[in-house]
């Protein structure tokens, strides 16, 4: 439908001024419109305008085109000395324009040229001096990821190969451990494993981020965000179903519907059930997971929207690692020595955990007119793990190995709300883009109990006893607790940012946060004392600059990023210690070229950390503040579409890390889990014409550098390269595909020991309706 208003104002020159928006109101950039019979014709901007000058009085017929969209077209006359407005609505929302464009060619599958969670306000990448990485829906897709972790495989600098006992995966950054705690800007715990089947996009923001997120689940090398998905306006559903080696069996399902006629009140349900043996001697996973979604707008200003996440995982340990021994075997240099007992893990399908999982969002934003809009977003976020058991092994000498158990009754939570003003205003004829907000966090860990004991030793040769859960819950009830303790923790934030158009090509953007942070402390049960109790507030600056070289196309970037983290230690006066600083400085290029078709950003970051604690070399009962860590480097990230149908993604990242001031032991030497160097690339082609068209053929790569698996680097995690690949075939409302991983049967080894999986394939179905 095509809607037209119009309307003439006195001008000098006739001309005709128009914008091109969706059917969401949301302004469309990019559009070619023309004037019939005239070879002339404009782009509309960044806002969706256009505008045609120096025109004659006369009647115009505007023609509006692109791919995948309905030409559009009116009249429209001018008259001497006057302008005429012609405003054009295209049919599809801007969700749907996405897919469109992305589907037509138009535009690169695998970059996203904005976000409105990088920086809390909404901003271009190219006007963004922090640099970041997005991971979106049309990669997830073409790569067939059922694997949280692999949905990292094409972010320079990224090592995402840790997955602990329960399913959560960790992510290392720049030389530094980062939580995915993020969901939709907000903290969400997440104990459990992440369900990939609800993910819109991920976002790898890269660096300090502490004056917009706070302190309370993010590192020094970035945060990662990811994002759900929500309702649109047109009925839909697809399911999928995917199945492969070691036992894979996954059932997905997307429905989406508009409530109404008038399409105000949407609702999207993606459910998932997710099972899986393992390559290893015994393990499995079985994941249920159920999350609706709603939306609902009251009016033109006003739209509320809500959502939840639900999450069941039963089964054994994940990523079961085995601890370094140097004493029981002084030559074994590293992981590779073990590749004996790479599917090894002396443990049994009775030692099981059951976790559940949920959070619930909720999110309301109002518009107070063209310049000024208001969010409020509150989420409730926890696990219920009161029936966990973990399992250990340790080499020992003399080709043997102990095993321990421990029993983990956990449940936790936290809270987080958030108000954001935005404004886009211009002051003094300077363009002004405006955040002020202030966020709160309570982190809860309800009364939590352990025990654990070591089972028995056996060999490291043949087969291992088998380990009954009778025997364990025999042990156990003659086991008294290791721990048990419950916390509550409460961090306030108010933080204020602003870019400031110096000029059309340079961009200043200047934030700063106070932070506070009021420890409870924990509480042990054993002892009755409460200990780690503390409040301490303090100031987190951050600023940037981009100068476009050329407009929207190349942009030169610089970033100073601070972080910081509170600690609960005393000095030797019983004094608490200052919060630990990280400050970055970097600076860059970015580029948008080719209409969109070759985007690439290049960068060299230094991070210096402060005021971190080490052991007092004159009384080693205490510890004092002037600790120092470095990580440096350079990453490049390229991401091109060349012709339709092709993607190509390539990255590389180097990283020097070190302890540069710390106690003796370390003192000089690498982080644990730091590799100096990683490389990764990705191409896929679909036929765009033909009998086969919809074939699409992808290939990828990836390759890690050694790193150490402890700071006082005794022990390595070896180097590796691994090659994988998917074919799929789209036809009608139909999808088939078949992916294949670690093509070449590579046995490597992620960050904390946990052998990767061999060669392994999958293939499946999924059809629209």
């Amino acid at each position: 439908m095509l809607f037209c208003r119009l309307s003439l104002a006195q001008t000098s020159a006739p001309s005709i001024r128009g914008t091109v928006v969706t059917s969401d109101k949301q302004p469309v950039p990019g559009i070619s419109i023309r004037i019939e019979g005239l070879s002339a014709g404009v782009i509309s901007d960044d806002k969706g305008g256009f505008v045609f000058k120096k025109l004659q009085p006369g009647t115009y017929v505007l023609q509006l085109s692109a791919v995948g969209i309905q030409p559009l077209q009116q009249t429209v006359t001018v008259a001497a000395g006057s302008t005429a407005s012609a405003d054009f609505t295209i049919q599809e929302t801007s969700a749907q324009l996405e897919t469109v464009l992305v589907n037509a060619g138009r535009k690169n599958r695998y970059t996203a040229k904005s976000s409105d969670y990088a920086a809390r306000m909404p901003l271009k990448n190219l006007e963004n001096p922090q640099v970041y990485t997005t991971v979106t829906a049309e990669f997830i897709k073409d790569q067939i990821i059922t694997d949280y972790r692999d949905a990292f495989r094409n972010v320079p600098g990224v090592n995402s190969l840790e997955s602990v006992s329960n399913g959560r995966t960790s992510a290392f950054i720049r030389g530094f451990r980062t939580g995915n705690y993020m969901r939709n800007g907000l903290i969400a715990s997440q104990l459990t494993a992440t369900e990939v089947a609800n993910l819109e996009k991920i976002e790898v923001l890269k660096g300090p981020s502490g004056t917009l997120f706070g302190s309370s689940y993010i590192s020094y090398g970035g945060v990662v965000n990811r994002i759900t998905k929500k309702p649109f306006e047109t009925a839909s559903a697809e399911l999928s179903y995917t199945g492969g080696s070691f036992g894979l069996s996954r059932l997905t399902a997307d429905i989406n519907t508009p409530l109404n006629e008038q399409k105000t009140a949407l609702l999207r349900v993606n459910a998932a059930r997710h099972a899986a043996g393992s390559f290893q001697e015994n393990g499995y996973q079985t994941n249920y997971f159920f999350a609706p979604s709603f939306q609902y707008k009251v009016n033109e200003k006003l739209t509320v929207a809500v959502d939840m996440e639900l999450y069941s995982n039963h089964g054994t340990n994940l990523g079961i690692s085995f601890t370094p021994n140097a004493a029981a075997y002084p030559n074994m240099k590293g992981y590779q020595d073990l590749n004996y007992i790479y599917k090894r893990t002396f443990s049994s399908d009775d030692i099981t955990s059951t976790l559940k999982g949920y959070t619930f969002f909720g999110r309301a934003d109002y518009k107070l007119n063209d310049q000024w809009s208001v969010n409020a977003v509150y989420t409730f976020a926890g696990v219920n793990a009161k029936d966990q058991l973990q399992f250990t092994p340790t080499l020992l000498r003399g080709d043997s190995v102990s095993r321990t158990v421990q029993r983990y009754a956990h449940s936790y939570n936290n809270q987080n709300a958030q108000m954001n003003l935005n404004g886009d205003i211009v002051v003094g004829g300077i363009r002004n883009r405006i955040l002020v907000g202030a966020d709160v966090v309570q982190s809860v860990t309800n009364p939590t109990y352990i025990k654990r004991f070591i089972y028995d030793s056996i060999s490291i040769n043949g087969i291992a006893p088998y380990i009954s859960r009778d025997k364990i819950d025999q042990r156990l009830a003659q086991t008294n607790y290791t721990s048990a303790f419950k916390s509550n923790a409460y961090n306030f934030g108010i933080y204020a940012s602003d870019v400031v158009n110096i000029t059309e090509e340079l961009m200043v953007m200047l934030s700063v946060r106070w932070d506070k942070v009021d420890n409870k402390g924990t509480t042990s049960f054993l002892n009755n004392l409460t200990t780690g109790t503390f409040a301490k507030s303090t100031f987190s600056p951050k600023a940037g600059i981009v100068y476009q070289v050329i407009k929207d196309k190349v942009s030169l970037f610089g970033n100073y990023l601070n972080g910081f983290t509170y600690s609960s230690a005393t000095d030797k006066s019983g004094k608490l210690f200052q919060p630990e600083r990280a400050n970055q400085w970097e600076g860059g290029v970015k580029a948008d070229l080719l209409n969109g078709k070759l985007s690439t950003t290049l960068s060299y970051y230094n991070i210096k950390v402060t005021d971190k604690l080490r052991t007092n070399p004159d009384d080693i009962n205490f510890q004092i503040q002037d600790g120092t860590q470095v990580s440096k480097g350079a990453e490049l990230e390229v991401n091109a579409s060349p012709v339709s149908g092709l993607n190509i993604i390539a990255g590389y990242a180097h990283n020097t890390s070190r302890f540069t001031k710390t106690n003796a032991n370390i003192q000089g030497k690498t982080p644990a889990r730091a590799p100096g160097d990683m490389a990764n690339g990705f191409v896929s082609y679909q036929l765009q014409h033909g009998a086969l068209k919809g074939l699409r053929v992808s290939a990828g790569v990836n390759y890690q550098s050694k790193s150490w698996c402890d700071d006082v680097n005794t022990f390595t995690i070896p180097d590796f390269v691994v090659f994988n690949s998917v074919v799929s075939y789209d036809f009608g409302q139909c999808r088939l595909y078949f992916r294949l991983d670690n093509i070449s049967n590579e046995k490597y080894w992620g960050p904390w020991g946990n052998a990767q999986p061999p060669r392994n394939l999958s293939a499946g179905i999924s059809v629209k309706f």
